[in-house]
């Protein structure tokens, strides 16, 4: 998505998360806590997460009941209060607002000059580990393969967990290759900086479906988030028929030509499988 999509959602994101910390702000300042409790809640709200979510609730929950211990109405109001709080929502936006750009930015145009291959980082990983003790974890679990020598490459999570992706060319339509992923990750790299880094590795050779090899390349490559929208057809406790849905995609473009031969090479990953 471009800069200008993922702008607008962290504002959007940002103002409606604002909505929901005001209003537990508000169920917090108008209890009957005590004003040490309030104070500490109001300070617990600003490190909010998916982490403590519970710590947060409980804390508020019991605070409260102390505050209404002696009046049982009043006490069963507010455990309904605070089962109500968009406390979910609140993390759930905060972590938007916090991910969107490395969520959905596409990325820029990287150059590759030789044979590429595309595949989640973890096919290319030493078995035996001679540069650190834990390859995969001091990529940064495929993040940072520049910390095992691979220094020309492009790295990020798939958006949708593992799966499996067809490379066509764009100009004909044809098949080019495949890959998948089993850790959540795709990766471009150049062969010749991960035989460097791992000799024995084979996989395009010998387990084709987990690694896309396109020879001879000269040109870009990106990372591209497209947006998917329909409307659900039937009622659930999520969401009504009629209600809009969105998804996002990665898909990997590339755009250039053989060296060898100066014919184009313009392809499209998209995920053909789950």
């Amino acid at each position: 998505m471009t800069k200008e999509w993922v702008e607008k959602r962290i504002a959007e994101a940002r103002e409606e998360a604002q909505k929901y910390r005001e209003q537990i702000v508000e169920c917090i300042s108008e209890s009957d806590m005590s004003a040490l409790d309030k104070a500490q809640a109001l300070k617990s709200l600003d490190k909010l997460n998916g982490y403590n979510r519970s710590m947060f609730k409980h804390t508020v929950l019991f605070a409260g009941i102390t505050a209404y211990q002696d009046d049982p109405e009043r006490r069963r109001a507010w455990v309904k209060k605070v089962e109500d709080l968009p406390i979910e929502d609140l993390i759930a936006l905060t972590w938007e607002v916090e991910n969107c750009e490395s969520r959905y930015l596409d990325s820029e145009p990287v150059e590759f000059d030789g044979d590429i291959i595309i595949t989640d980082p973890c096919y290319v990983i030493r078995s035996e580990n001679e540069m650190t003790p834990d390859d995969w974890g001091a990529s940064g679990y495929g993040e940072n393969m520049g910390a095992l020598g691979i220094t020309h490459y492009m790295s990020r999570d798939t958006l949708y967990g593992d799966w499996g992706c067809t490379v066509y060319d764009t100009d004909s339509g044809e098949e080019i290759g495949e890959f998948c992923a089993d850790a959540g990750m795709v990766s471009v790299m150049l062969l010749d900086d991960v035989l460097r880094y791992n000799p024995a590795f084979d996989y395009h050779l010998v387990k084709c479906w987990t690694t896309a090899w396109i020879e001879d390349f000269k040109g870009t490559v990106q990372f591209v988030v497209t947006e998917h929208s329909g409307t659900y057809e039937y009622d659930s406790e999520f969401h009504k028929a009629g209600d809009k849905w969105f998804d996002y995609h990665v898909e990997v473009v590339g755009h250039g030509i053989n060296k060898k031969t100066g014919k184009p090479i313009n392809f499209v990953c998209k995920q053909t499988e789950l």
